[in-house]
């Protein structure tokens, strides 16, 4: 029942995170939209490896996809792939200071929004680079309010 319940806050996040990246907002919001996905996903990469990984991390996006109806595979992709550098470092990652992991997770932020930017690329949708670097400055910025939040929910409901 432990890893049911494990599966069901993972879920449950994941899925408060593709609500907050597709609710509608102000333009001033829109600019800036932190990487909700990605954040939620890191955290749960870096705190319970063995419940979120590369599938998780997969069909999550194709979720997040099929929710903005962008070209399926795209937010899979990028996903996919930061899920495994995470699930790669996760103890190192793990073992460094906040400020440490926000670089570095800043890092890992620039490797998905460029993915995405790539994709978008070959799909004939280019655009100003502005709107794939200020969420990864913002997203760096909210991941130590995210880390405390969901470290918080993790360990009432002790999902390992």
């Amino acid at each position: 029942m432990n890893a049911l319940r494990s599966y069901s806050i993972i879920v449950g996040t994941l899925i408060g995170a593709i609500v907050l990246s597709i609710l509608p907002f102000p333009h001033w919001y829109e600019v800036g939209r932190p990487l909700w996905l990605p954040l939620v996903g890191c955290y749960w990469c870096l705190a319970a490896p063995r419940r979120m990984g590369i599938l998780t991390s997969c069909l999550t996006g194709f979720v997040f996809d099929a929710a903005r109806a962008s070209p399926l595979g795209e937010h899979a992709l990028a996903l996919s792939v930061i899920a495994y550098v995470i699930q790669r470092y996760h103890l190192q990652i793990r073992t460094l200071h906040l400020g440490q992991q926000m670089l570095t997770l800043g890092g890992i932020f620039a490797v998905y929004e460029f993915l995405i930017l790539w994709i978008n690329g070959i799909t004939s949708k280019p655009g100003p680079l502005l709107p794939y670097a200020l969420p990864i400055v913002v997203s760096v910025c909210l991941w130590p309010p995210v880390f405390i939040g969901l470290r918080s929910i993790r360990r009432r409901y002790r999902v390992h």
